[in-house]
C-alpha cells in the first residue's frame, strides 16, 4: 500500500505539499473566522439604553388632545426623530416626530407615528451635528401644549422639559445598503501554498 509519495533531487515533495496546503488551509480560515468575529462585533455592539423614567402612554397625539385627562407636571417618556431645532432666549426647542419605543428605549421608526412633540431643553443646546431625522429618546415632566403650525395646518404640540435629551448614535445600515463581508482565497503554485481573506465595508 503506497500511502505517500516523496520525490526528492529537485523534484516535488507531494507529502510535504500536502501538510503545507493543511497547514495554510487550517491558518487562514482561522483569520478568517477572527475577521469576521470583529465585524460582527462592529455591527451587533450595543448602545445603553436610555434611562426608563416616565409613562409612555399616552401617546404625544392622544396628550395633545383638549380632553386627554393629562396634568401638568406628569411625567412621560417619548421618542421619535428630529424634525426642527429652535433656538429661544432662555431655552432650545426641539420638534420631534413620535414613535413607539422599544423596551431599550428606542424609537421604532418602522412602525406607525404616534404625533409629534416639543422637547423644551433649558439654556442653549448645541445643535450643529443635529441633522432631522437624528433619533431621540426623552423623559422629563409634561409642561402642557402649545398651539402652532405644521405647515398651513394647526396643530397642538405637547411640550415635555429635559435637561439631557438621549440621542442615539446614527444608523450607518440607514445610510448604505452595502454590508460587510468576507472571501477567502487559498490556492497553490509550482513553488508552494498561498491563501488570502479580503474584507469590504
Amino acid at each position: 500500500m503506497v500511502i505517500g509519495t516523496r520525490c526528492t533531487g529537485g523534484g516535488t515533495d507531494l507529502v510535504g505539499t500536502r501538510r503545507a496546503r493543511g497547514f495554510v488551509s487550517w491558518r487562514w480560515l482561522g483569520v478568517a473566522l477572527l475577521a469576521a468575529a470583529l465585524l460582527s462585533s462592529l455591527g451587533c455592539a450595543t448602545t445603553q439604553c436610555a434611562p426608563t423614567v416616565g409613562a409612555r402612554d399616552p401617546t404625544p397625539a392622544q396628550a395633545a388632545a383638549i380632553d386627554h385627562p393629562m396634568h401638568a407636571d406628569s411625567l412621560v417618556q417619548w421618542g421619535g426623530i428630529l424634525v426642527d431645532v429652535r433656538h429661544r432666549s432662555d431655552h432650545t426647542e426641539l420638534e420631534v416626530l413620535a414613535y413607539p419605543l422599544d423596551p431599550c428605549g428606542r424609537p421604532r421608526v418602522s412602525e406607525a407615528p404616534v404625533g409629534r412633540f416639543l422637547i423644551v431643553r433649558p439654556g442653549y443646546l448645541e445643535t450643529a451635528d443635529l441633522a432631522p431625522g437624528r433619533r431621540v429618546t426623552v423623559s422629563g415632566p409634561l409642561l402642557g401644549s402649545r398651539d402652532g403650525q405644521i405647515g398651513d395646518a394647526p396643530y397642538r404640540f405637547p411640550l415635555v422639559e429635559s435637561h439631557q435629551p438621549h440621542f442615539w448614535p446614527e444608523d450607518r445600515r440607514r445610510q448604505s445598503s452595502v454590508r460587510p463581508w468576507v472571501s477567502i482565497g487559498i490556492g497553490s503554485g509550482g513553488r508552494g501554498v498561498g491563501g488570502g481573506v479580503g474584507i469590504s465595508l
